[in-house]
């Protein structure tokens, strides 16, 4: 996060002072009491609150992709689910399909070839798979080394050594489908460069189980930001613009680095939003809002009015940016310019697929919620 007035708060004493660490237990406390009656009327009005984010850039799936690839996109994602048995056979599966994973890819990624988007819908389902799996099951949440173990027959796998034991679940089997098909259409420098970011997402994984076994936040939005970069495993739909769109992305360009910061914040920041209310319900804390709330004892409003600003700081950032590096388009490396379009449909697709989609959606009736398979 670049340095700014921002990184030091003003607390209700009027004095500056930096972040510092909050102990989970006085966290949870605070959390508690969130529904303050300056806090209802925030949660009850949530559209409200959405409408404050700004993004006059407009989706450029209808110029590429049909409804019909749309639908067709839905369905592989679904069948896929159902092959490697993702999901439960004895479930409704409305939450799955209500989460529209095939549309969000159309949405990133449209104009990719029909059967390379196929790729990157299975591998992003999987994604999805591998963060419910974290979350959810009983036996992993809250428990780094055990969640490590799991991990790791992942790792085993993108290093190509896996083990009988480690291809045994469902989860590790789609990995490897996957896996295979990426490797045939990529470089080893790909290769690694993709396997080393899927690791820092499973680092920021283990990270986040271990503050909250150890009852610790984030002791800064900074440091909150740092691993919330890797956490949201985004740097692999950047990667995935080289080999779908048949580009060589250079990373020494100091405005293309800042640029990819800003696209994953903006699609962190923006997740955070849409999904703090169901965290908070399910007692999930590790979110941008209900670590500035903690850490500045304010106001949900006051937490959720920062983020809301955040947000729409990047989009001007990334706007910028664009900006700067399309208007000498012809002067420019055209595989960069792909790659700047590229990273504004990431953006822009991810802004307006949280709008729709039913992933962060309130459970009224938990028999109608998606049921995985979550062995591991």
């Amino acid at each position: 996060m670049p340095k700014n007035k921002k990184n030091i708060i003003k607390s209700k004493n009027k004095e500056l002072t930096e972040w510092k660490k909050v102990p989970r237990i006085k966290k949870l406390q605070k959390i508690r009491t969130i529904r303050q009656i300056d806090d209802i009327d925030t949660l009850n009005e949530p559209h409200k609150i959405l409408d404050l984010l700004k993004c006059d850039v407009p989706l450029r799936v209808h110029e590429y992709v049909s409804r019909k690839e749309i639908l067709n996109t839905e369905k592989h994602c679904y069948e896929w689910a159902k092959k490697f048995g993702l999901i439960a056979k004895n479930t409704t599966n409305k939450e799955f399909k209500g989460s529209k994973f095939g549309l969000l890819i159309c949405y990133i990624f449209p104009t990719t070839p029909f059967e390379r988007r196929y790729l990157a819908i299975d591998f992003f389902n999987w994604l999805f798979f591998v963060d419910d799996l974290i979350d959810n099951n009983k036996d992993l949440k809250g428990k780094p080394e055990k969640i490590k173990i799991v991990l790791d027959k992942f790792k085993a796998i993108l290093d190509d050594k896996p083990k009988p034991e480690d291809l045994q679940s469902p989860i590790a089997i789609a990995l490897w489908d996957v896996w295979a098909r990426m490797k045939k259409m990529t470089t080893k420098a790909w290769q690694l460069k993709f396997r080393n970011t899927i690791l820092l997402y499973f680092d920021a994984c283990c990270v986040n189980a271990r503050n909250e076994h150890t009852n610790n936040i984030p002791n800064s939005v900074k440091a909150y930001i740092k691993i919330r970069r890797n956490s949201g495993a985004v740097m692999t739909s950047f990667n995935l613009i080289e080999p779908l769109l048949g580009v060589r992305i250079s990373y020494d360009n100091p405005d293309l680095q800042n640029l990819m910061d800003y696209c994953n914040d903006h699609i962190c920041f923006t997740n955070d939003l849409y999904s703090f209310e169901k965290e908070l319900k399910e007692g999930e804390v590790d979110n941008i809002i209900i670590v500035l709330r903690c850490l500045r004892q304010c106001s949900l409003q006051e937490a959720i009015t920062y983020t809301v600003d955040l947000i729409n700081k990047r989009m001007t950032q990334i706007q910028d940016i664009f900006n700067r590096l399309t208007h000498f388009s012809s002067e420019i490396d055209q595989d960069i310019s792909k790659c700047v379009n590229a990273l504004l449909d990431i953006v822009i697709g991810s802004f307006y697929w949280h709008k729709i989609s039913g992933r962060y959606s309130i459970k009224k009736n938990e028999n109608d919620g998606l049921r995985l398979s979550m062995e591991f």
